[in-house]
């Protein structure tokens, strides 16, 4: 009997280590979602524009008109205002093949309600100054711009292939 008593405290005893083990696993959970949109503040549709060949020396200006190419080579549809457009180029990279390339570009579509109308200067690119950086949308809508080119290239001794890439970027700060 003696022997059943301790046992039994025994017993209860271990019962009770074995309760409170168990019992510090249990916790209480829970969770949550945060959501969130990113909102898509500009559609830029950029195309190329293949300028044909050209003398060394000789000087040539291209426009939308001669060039159709240039014409709305740059649409950018905006969700909101004052969203920046940047444009950076390699330009600087071709003055060993050219003397004078400008890239002038022009507002061919403005949305109503800008400060800008059609055929002003958006702003210019050239060898020394290959990038631009902040034209402002200042409205929401659909906006296209075209090129002006003119080029005078540098003399060679073979016929050269050159290309000239242009990066655009819309964001919503000027920097």
């Amino acid at each position: 009997m003696k022997n059943i008593k301790k046992l039994s405290g025994l017993f209860f005893m271990l019962l009770s280590l074995i309760i409170s083990a168990v019992s510090a696993y249990v916790y209480e959970q829970s969770s949550m979602t945060v959501t969130q949109t990113i909102q898509d503040i500009a559609t830029l549709t950029l195309s190329n524009a293949a300028l044909g060949t050209i003398e060394e020396g000789q000087t040539v200006t291209y426009t939308p008109s001669t060039t159709p190419a240039l014409d709305g080579i740059i649409q950018v549809v905006t969700t909101k205002s004052n969203v920046y457009l940047h444009l950076d180029s390699d330009l600087d990279s071709q003055s060993s093949n050219y003397v004078t390339y400008n890239i002038t570009v022009k507002f061919d579509t403005v949305p109503a309600g800008s400060s800008y109308s059609v055929g002003d200067v958006a702003c210019t690119l050239t060898l020394s100054s290959p990038d631009y950086h902040s034209i402002t949308l200042d409205v929401a809508g659909t906006w296209k711009f075209d090129f002006e080119i003119t080029t005078t290239p540098q003399g060679v001794s073979a016929d050269t292939d050159t290309t000239v890439t242009i990066t655009v970027s819309a964001e919503s700060t000027s920097s």
